[in-house]
């Protein structure tokens, strides 16, 4: 009967602590929130990935799955990026922003600007993850997540999105 109840104290205790290492969805979107600035405005990395439109950083863990005209599709293990570009827009572009926003569905949707550069967030929850969307002009990458990763893959994204440089090679998004 003692072990029995022990056995129960240490497993309701596991729980307990588990769970509360984790931080809430609330939590995890003001990290967001928090970090944009700082994220956006950091010094690009150097592409490591040529491609016929374009030169991007991808993590070396990276596979890529599919390029076409205007998508890039990559993956790290079991999780999926799709890289869409519409070279018409150029890095001050808000056309993707302005479009996310009119369809109203996110439950985080932040911009950055700076002389050059337009560039917004978006995280929307599916049933059981979420989508993250970070576009800068012309060019938006998106990827379903869990919330555990969603401030990782945040972080990862716009080093990837940053160091994007187009054919001319001069201008980086």
């Amino acid at each position: 009967m003692i072990r029995k109840r022990l056995s129960l104290i240490f497993i309701t205790s596991l729980i307990l602590f588990a769970s509360g290492c984790s931080l809430s969805e609330e939590e995890t979107l003001e990290n967001i929130r928090a970090t944009i600035d700082r994220s956006f405005s950091s010094q690009a990395l150097e592409p490591n990935r040529e491609f016929d439109n374009f030169n991007i950083y991808l993590p070396e863990h990276f596979t890529v799955i599919e390029e076409s005209d205007r998508n890039l599709i990559f993956n790290d293990q079991d999780q999926t990026y799709i890289l869409f570009y519409n070279d018409l827009e150029d890095a001050s572009s808000e056309a993707f922003y302005q479009a996310e926003k009119a369809g109203g569905q996110y439950d985080l949707l932040e911009t950055y600007q700076d002389d050059d550069h337009f560039a917004y967030v978006k995280v929307t929850e599916l049933e059981r993850d979420f989508e993250l969307q970070v576009g800068v002009g012309g060019v938006r990458i998106t990827t379903q997540t869990s919330l555990n990763h969603l401030e990782e893959d945040f972080t990862e994204i716009v080093k990837m999105i940053n160091s994007i440089q187009f054919q001319d090679f001069e201008e980086q998004v």
